[in-house]
């Protein structure tokens, strides 16, 4: 019985370790600086996204699409302010490399991965469109 209890705890321990959710890293990069700029980027990143992404993550307009949560992870609202302040390097990845990396490959993401459609400009530019859309709470 004296070892049952720190075995048990011991137990419980590396189960809720293993369960912490993991750091993810991603290739460190800046946004081209005259993409703050650009309104003719971002009007073709909000075709883009309309013609691409909306499907999944919900027409600007409408909010959330009613099949985000169909998908396991369910697809992010970029309407959600923390959006925002994300690091635009961390966007620019995932949408690139979609669910061809860890650890949304393991977790059953199906996020295409748009770097082999997108041109790395276009990519920049979803970027900046969804830090713009959630800035503006999905407008």
């Amino acid at each position: 019985m004296k070892r049952t209890i720190p075995c048990l705890l011991l137990f419980i321990i590396m189960v809720l370790t293993g369960c912490e959710q993991q750091s993810v890293n991603y290739p460190k990069r800046q946004m081209p600086a005259d993409l703050h700029d650009d309104t003719a980027g971002l009007e073709r990143a909000t075709e883009l996204f309309l013609h691409k992404c909306a499907s999944c993550h919900g027409h600007p307009s409408e909010g959330r699409s009613e099949r985000a949560d169909f998908f396991q992870p369910p697809a992010p609202d970029f309407s959600e302010q923390k959006y925002r302040d994300i690091d635009p390097a961390y966007l620019f990845w995932r949408i690139s490399e979609g669910k061809t990396v860890e650890p949304f490959r393991s977790r059953g993401s199906v996020m295409p991965a748009w770097g082999v459609h997108f041109s790395d400009r276009e990519i920049w530019q979803l970027t900046r469109y969804l830090q713009k859309r959630a800035d503006q709470g999905g407008q």
